[in-house]
């Protein structure tokens, strides 16, 4: 398997493990186990805030609606990437890409931040959610360089 397949896996992997570990505390609890270590871990990350987040069995997930759909939508992302980009082409995308999403994102937050407009759970559900799709194309030609770069100066195993 070559190296760019190999770590789109392991960053693919990652996303996944990470992604179940914010969204597993409301089946935890719904089975009546104590979810606090999980929801204390993403604490210093997110609000947590009960009335903007996505729930399951009636519980929250371990983080609100934007932080899961950024999470979400770069997981999103990493699957779509193979069917837009070949794995070798590690040039990163124009920035306006990831401009216009973050954008979109900060003026969400701001506007409602400055009470000049409230947003919404679904303006943060998508604004949030764009910008992890976007940002999937950032990270995994950054991620298979520095692979690649680590495997070159042997700072991982590789097979001959």
């Amino acid at each position: 398997m070559r190296t760019e397949t190999k770590s789109y896996l392991i960053l693919l992997f990652l996303a996944l493990v990470y992604d179940l570990l914010f969204t597993f505390p409301p089946i935890l609890l719904h089975l009546g186990i104590n979810a606090d270590l999980l929801y204390r871990f993403f604490s210093p990350v997110c609000d947590q805030l009960d009335s903007r987040s996505f729930h399951i069995f009636g519980y929250k997930l371990a983080v609100c609606s934007r932080c899961a759909s950024i999470y979400y939508g770069f997981t999103f992302g990493l699957i779509l990437y193979p069917f837009f980009r070949p794995m070798r082409n590690i040039e990163i995308p124009k920035l306006i890409f990831f401009a216009i999403p973050l954008i979109a994102l900060v003026a969400d937050f701001s506007l409602d931040y400055t009470t000049i407009a409230r947003n919404t759970f679904l303006s943060r559900s998508i604004t949030g959610g764009v910008l992890g799709i976007s940002l999937a194309f950032f990270v995994v030609p950054v991620w298979i360089s520095l692979l690649k770069e680590f495997k070159t100066k042997g700072l991982l195993q590789h097979e001959e």
